[in-house]
């Protein structure tokens, strides 16, 4: 998905016409949504790896043959939504926001729905709304004026290079590592004693204060965190 600030709108659209996408209307784009999803609501293996112009012709519609890719205005994300979920094909939905933090609550949304964990790219320029953006957004790599296919491998970024990325615990993965080898090998370690633990002399005392007023104070700035993920 692509989310923009209204103010860049029009340079967005203009750039991706600029490099072969097609902006589809929305009889095109219902017809091409129809295609996306099974009726489980799992995404259709006919529509994984084909090309834009494949893709409009499986959905009834032609498109110019230097054609890279199929653009839909999208509003909202959900799991009903097939534009803002996982494709496997070269279509893209279009968010557009009214400010920088409507953009942020609109990336949360779109990740929340089967992206979380993965990977975000901004492009800007304002190093405090990058700081912003990274400390908000829920994912393992996130990667600054950089295309985000090729940033998460690694390719235009210092991350390991990997075509398997770890979402970690925020997307139910035990790894927000880009995977290596050395993530799929299972080592057998041989382990001798090099110290003994401390004979116990006496009992231990604890001391246990409880201050009702700051635990819940932690209480509720932790869930604020977490419904903001």
């Amino acid at each position: 998905s692509v989310i923009v600030e209204s103010c860049c709108a029009d340079k967005l659209r203009q750039a991706l016409k600029n490099h072969g996408a097609y902006l589809m209307n929305c009889e095109e784009a219902g017809k091409l949504a129809n295609l996306l999803l099974r009726p489980n609501g799992s995404i259709n293996p006919a529509v994984v790896g084909k090309s834009a112009q494949k893709l409009a012709e499986m959905a009834g519609f032609t498109v110019p043959a230097s054609t890279t890719a199929l653009v839909a205005k999208e509003h909202e994300a959900g799991p009903t939504r097939p534009y803002s979920r996982e494709k496997l094909c070269p279509v893209l939905a279009c968010f557009e926001a009214e400010n920088e933090d409507a953009v942020l609550e609109k990336v949360c949304e779109v990740l929340a729905v089967e992206g979380s964990g993965h990977t975000f790219s901004i492009h800007a320029q304002d190093q405090a709304v990058i700081e912003k953006f990274a400390l908000r957004v829920p994912v393992s790599r996130f990667l600054v004026n950089t295309p985000a296919a090729l940033g998460g491998i690694g390719a235009t970024t210092n991350l390991f290079p990997a075509l398997t990325l770890g979402c970690g615990a925020l997307g139910g993965s035990s790894s927000s590592n880009n995977i290596g080898p050395i993530d799929l090998i299972n080592i057998r370690r041989v382990a001798w004693g090099v110290r003994d633990m401390p004979a116990k002399t006496g009992q231990t005392k604890t001391a246990v204060i409880q201050n009702d007023a700051l635990i819940e104070q932690l209480t509720a700035q932790i869930m604020e965190r977490l419904s903001k993920m």
